[in-house]
């Protein structure tokens, strides 16, 4: 046999393998895959219970503590404003950007000098 046949034989034989180990290593890919979206399918629906319990509990101790401060004597606490939960993070984005638009102005605005020694001299 000559070189040439040697070389295409190993060659052969390496792609047989390399061929079976690509297959053996994407069924087991597979399966992981598998497995980890059972699991995370599983932890979903764990921690959604969990947090609807935790909700579930934190009405009531809020619901006794009202109780128990009214049977205190204690003033109810005022009223939330409507749609606050929306109106909330709107009034914070109008501040920030009437905030973000002084300093745009006062950055942008001509320095006479620089340093405290130019701005004692003014």
């Amino acid at each position: 046999m000559s070189s040439a046949t040697w070389i295409a034989a190993i060659a052969a034989v390496l792609g047989a393998v390399l061929g079976v180990s690509l297959m053996r290593t994407r069924a087991r890919l597979g399966r992981i895959e598998d497995r980890a979206a059972r699991l995370e399918a599983r932890m979903d629906d764990e921690i959604a219970l969990a947090i609807e319990a935790a909700r579930g509990e934190a009405r009531a101790a809020g619901a006794t503590a009202r109780r128990a401060a009214t049977a205190a004597g204690v003033d109810e606490a005022p009223r939330r404003l409507p749609l606050e939960t929306v109106t909330g993070p709107v009034v914070r984005a109008v501040a920030f950007s009437a905030g973000a638009r002084r300093t745009i102005v006062r950055l942008a605005a001509p320095r006479r000098g620089r340093g405290r020694a130019a701005r004692k001299a003014a």
